[in-house]
């Protein structure tokens, strides 16, 4: 790639309103720019704001334990009017088998409690399709650019960071949003390093899931 072409993909990327999702606009701002794209971060609150505006932001709970429903859990947001849980899956979450067990059981536990729980994966971003798939809502203004990868080398969160129960869930959850699946498997194609990318095992994977 050019001098040119680096820095009007920069300048793009600047001009991008929402970045990649993060819990919070703390951790986003923790995390800074990603190293592969150059894209910031936006915390799941500014996205929570437009996707519904009539919930004020005090009626979203976050990270706060959920009393009388058997178990000490503390959802990444939660709001009682809607009787919906958000939460937001990160690496960790493709990683750990434990951690993978637990996000299965407290889910059945929320929704035996009533609640609508939305799992949002890391490199599923918010764009308008998804959102309107997710939640079900119509957002006026342009959302996340699907055509942006969300994973890379560089950010060390490609296929190949995954234990074999994550690979197959991040396969699994590709498969409700295949345009982004179609763009995040072609960069970790033209990144050419197989080690590092697991793309031919998260090809497998997912051609599996059919």
């Amino acid at each position: 790639m050019s001098r040119f072409n680096i820095i009007l993909t920069d300048m793009n990327m600047k001009n991008n309103k929402w970045g990649f999702l993060r819990e919070t606009n703390e951790k986003a701002l923790e995390a800074g720019i990603d190293k592969d794209t150059g894209l910031h971060r936006t915390g799941l609150e500014d996205y929570l704001a437009v996707i519904f505006p009539e919930i004020a932001s005090s009626e979203w709970i976050h990270d706060k334990t959920i009393e009388g429903i058997g178990r000490k859990t503390r959802p990444d947001y939660r709001c009682e009017r809607l009787k919906m849980i958000i939460e937001f899956d990160g690496l960790q979450h493709y990683q750990i088998p434990d951690r993978i067990k637990a996000d299965f059981e407290t889910q059945k536990l929320y929704e035996m409690n009533g609640y609508k729980v939305v799992r949002i994966p890391y490199f599923i971003q918010l764009s308008n399709s998804v959102v309107k798939s997710m939640f079900g809502r119509d957002v006026n203004q342009p959302l996340f650019d699907e055509k942006i990868p969300s994973l890379g080398v560089k950010g060390k969160n490609t296929p190949a960071y995954c234990c074999p129960a994550g690979l197959k869930r991040m396969a699994k959850e590709f498969r409700s949003y295949p345009s982004q699946y179609v763009v995040n498997l072609k960069a970790l194609e033209d990144a050419n390093d197989e080690y590092l990318t697991g793309a031919s095992l998260l090809k497998e994977e997912y051609d599996r899931a059919e």
